[in-house]
């Protein structure tokens, strides 16, 4: 009988978390590249094997992490434990101020996904053609709101908080919080062990078990109490992703409102998904339509409305936001919204700064999707010609249409139904698209479905299959002999 040791088990692969040694470095445009070739960048398959791909991805990202909290760091930016006062060994989740936090008298708060580590926007900007570190961090973010003034009054920038709703499971070897993705990236026992058990007496963290605990303690420890921010700051909150849902439903509530409400100066949600139908604090209502804006994927430039506080059940996407809603541009995923949305961000919310208290979202109803060239995509690029003069086929009788399959293979649809079918097949003239559009009807020869082409504003049939055609085809599918 053979029996495998347990150290005859392959051992986990080991990489350095250092760009240098891990064959990397950040070139003169901020740029990560292989030093074997410049040309190149990040490279995840190793090998065939997952694993090895996985742990140096691992190592990879640690590096990225420590270069920049290393720029942090030279910003003078602070390390703050949640909850407050945990000793740096034990479990905790560390938040990041800029220096002036304690004099500004306007603060921005942000709130990144719960998949990204603290400083992290995208990685795939961070290691990717035109990005770059400084672009696919908070580091661009930084650098641009020290150009604002915290208000009209107040020519100095406002402070940053850099919330961490994603390092939220505790790794007591690396003695610091890791993301969902990264946890499975830790050293193994061995290279074939199914994974890291999860124990929730070691590695979770207490107050910030879950995204909305940490949230609720970020706004419990910056905004309301711990003497962090003056008393009379304003704070401006951008949250991201499923983040973002996790703080509308914090701020949603009457005896948290009462508390928070009257510090907030804007809201910015990008990628988020809180219905208004949801809303249950009227103060929090009113703010969101007043102070608030949301930005989603959308196949418009930047900076376009989109909807109203109302919605529009005519976008192609959820749009029921409770705030004005605008595209994000040419982004396409949510890591990537801020980035790409970055301008228009923050000019509206240094509006909103050097406004005041006087300042209150301008009027946006809007209903139905303004077309932009051709094609169709999920982002919300409409059909050619999907407007309000797109043609209509009604057919009322769909349910008298049934077709029927007899034995022979052969389609038939009920002569009867499809005369009436037929008669409500037509398309109005006076709304027949102008591009070319092609709309499906039931022809009304009973033979089949026919085609109806709209062409300079005008429908007109198009020659579909008989029904003698289609018993040709079955006939001829019929004799057809397979031979060796």
């Amino acid at each position: 009988m053979f029996r495998r040791r347990w150290s005859g088990l392959p051992a986990d692969p080991v990489f350095a978390s250092d760009l240098k040694e891990l064959g990397y470095f950040i070139n003169d445009v901020d740029e990560i590249r292989s030093i074997e070739d410049p040309d190149y960048y990040f490279k995840y398959f190793l090998t065939k094997n997952d694993r090895w791909n996985e742990r140096q991805r691992f190592a990879f990202n640690e590096a990225i992490h420590k270069e920049i909290h290393a720029r942090l760091d030279a910003q003078n930016f602070t390390t703050i434990p949640l909850p407050l006062g945990t000793p740096p060994t034990k479990p905790h989740v560390p938040i990041r101020t800029s220096p002036n936090i304690s004099t500004a008298t306007r603060v921005v708060l942000l709130f990144g996904e719960s998949s990204q580590a603290l400083g992290v926007l995208a990685h795939r900007v961070i290691g990717g053609k035109g990005g770059g570190v400084t672009c696919g961090s908070v580091l661009g973010l930084i650098a641009a709101l020290n150009t604002q003034r915290s208000s009209a009054a107040d020519p100095s920038p406002p402070a940053i908080v850099l919330a961490n709703a994603g390092e939220l499971w505790w790794w007591p070897e690396g003695g610091h919080g890791l993301t969902p993705v990264a946890r499975h990236g830790v050293p193994m026992a061995s290279a074939v062990h199914l994974g890291r058990y999860h124990d929730a007496k070691v590695n979770e963290i207490p107050g910030n078990r879950t995204v909305r605990e940490h949230v609720r303690g970020v706004f419990e420890a910056v905004v309301l109490g711990g003497g962090m921010v003056r008393e009379e700051a304003k704070v401006d909150v951008i949250a991201l992703g499923d983040t973002a849902d996790e703080v509308e439903g914090y701020l949603d509530d009457d005896r948290v409102w009462e508390k928070v409400g009257r510090r907030l100066g804007c809201l910015v949600t990008l990628g988020s998904c809180y219905s208004s139908k949801e809303f249950k604090c009227e103060g929090f209502k009113r703010f969101m339509a007043e102070r608030a804006r949301a930005y989603m994927m959308h196949h418009t430039p930047l900076d376009t409305p989109v909807a109203g506080p109302g919605g529009n059940p005519g976008a192609a996407g959820f749009t029921s936001y409770g705030c004005p809603v605008y595209s994000a541009g040419e982004a396409r995923v949510i890591e990537t919204m801020l980035i790409e949305a970055q301008p228009a961000v923050l000019n509206w919310m240094q509006q909103v700064a050097l406004e005041g208290e006087a300042y209150k979202n301008a009027v946006v109803e809007i209903y139905g999707e303004e077309e932009v060239g051709q094609g169709s995509s999920w982002w919300g690029v409409p059909d050619n010609g999907n407007d309000e003069n797109e043609a209509e086929t009604q057919t009322k009788d769909t349910e008298a249409a049934d077709d029927e399959v007899k034995d022979g293979g052969e389609a038939q649809i009920n002569q009867e139904n499809g005369k009436a079918s037929g008669s409500n097949a037509q398309a109005n003239d006076n709304n027949a698209p102008a591009n070319g559009n092609v709309v499906q009807a039931v022809g009304n020869d009973g033979a089949g479905v026919g085609m109806v082409e709209a062409q300079g504003g005008k429908a007109k049939p198009v020659d579909g299959p008989n029904a003698q055609d289609m018993k040709d085809l079955v006939k001829e599918i019929k004799d057809l002999k397979i031979t060796n």
